[in-house]
């Protein structure tokens, strides 16, 4: 007798949060990461830990490096991008009007989110519009 092939099925793993997610997936989010180094090497080793179940992410097992400081021209040349008033910039990092003049200006430095996502807006400006 002959036996009939199975169809096999992309191999399906959890995130973290209990998605499942395909094996084709999970190279294209790494293929959109961008290292070096042993930085590379750490975060793989934490990403497929967590994606198999065996370890659980944490600060002890993957090394989140601090964002360089933003110089006033950077933060306009972000907003220059986008070509928008620094309020409608504003709405779109989710502050205040006057947050946007004085980094523009100097006077102050945005830190934590705000620092973290105008890196991301940096590398993607369109992303702030379609989120």
């Amino acid at each position: 007798m002959e036996r009939a092939k199975r169809k096999t099925s992309p191999v399906k793993k959890k995130t973290p949060s209990g998605k499942l997610r395909t094996k084709s997936e999970i190279l294209a989010a790494l293929d959109e990461m961008e290292f070096n180094g042993p930085a590379l090497v750490s975060a793989a080793q934490g990403l497929a830990d967590a994606l198999t179940g065996r370890k659980k992410v944490t600060l002890r097992t993957f090394h989140v490096s601090a964002q360089p400081e933003l110089q006033p021209k950077d933060i306009a040349a972000i907003r220059d991008k986008l070509n928008v008033s620094q309020a409608v910039f504003a709405a779109y990092l989710g502050v205040r009007p006057a947050s946007v003049m004085s980094w523009e200006y100097g006077t102050r430095r945005p830190s934590g989110a705000a620092r973290k996502l105008l890196f991301i807006a940096r590398k993607n400006p369109k992303i702030l519009v379609e989120a």
